[in-house]
């Protein structure tokens, strides 16, 4: 009599798809995500209001040359072509700092991987213009630095991973057809 091989009974089969919301059709968003988003908006409007600042400071000759750090360091003569020069690095700066964070609180919300290095790059255009302008864009610095600090938790990492799960899937490709019929179908011929 042949003596059996003792063995485990087979492993349940393992399902490695993502689950979707039934809603929305797309991974379920944690909260992280979402107060991230919130929180990088509300950077976009502390930039804002900090360029709003330097703006309602520059436009009185009497306030014009405490108005910004740059501006204080460079001591431009108001209306000459330096401080209109420094006007547009101003706005230019705002223009980027803005859009930075911005557009990192977007594309988390859609579940871009990339927004971890996106928000790197929104810290430091944030700490450039809290530099360059006025103090009150470090409002705007601890917003990202708190969004960023958010993109960085163990939900939201999951949570890239199953939007590059669900990219990562192929559609079926598109067969052209071998016979073009015109006209009535064959079959009700």
């Amino acid at each position: 009599m042949p003596k059996e091989i003792a063995t485990l009974p087979p492993l349940a089969e393992l399902k490695n798809e993502t689950p979707l919301s039934p809603r929305t059709g797309e991974p379920r968003r944690p909260a992280a995500v979402a107060v991230a988003a919130v929180v990088l908006y509300l950077a976009v409007a502390a930039v804002a209001f900090s360029y709003g600042w330097h703006w309602f400071r520059a436009a009185y000759s009497e306030t014009y040359p405490g108005s910004a750090h740059l501006t204080v360091w460079l001591e431009p003569e108001p209306g000459k072509w330096v401080s209109l020069f420094l006007e547009f690095v101003y706005a230019g700066l705002v223009g980027l700092t803005g859009a930075a964070a911005g557009v990192v609180g977007f594309h988390a919300w859609n579940g871009e991987r990339w927004t971890r290095w996106g928000g790197l790059v929104a810290l430091a255009l944030t700490g450039l213009l809290a530099g360059l302008v006025n103090l009150w864009a470090l409002i705007a610095l601890g917003l990202v630095v708190l969004g960023l600090a958010l993109l960085f938790t163990p939900p939201v990492g999951r949570y890239f991973r199953e939007w590059d799960d669900v990219r990562s899937r192929s559609e079926p490709r598109y067969r052209r057809p071998t016979a073009v019929v015109y006209g009535r179908l064959p079959r009700y011929r």
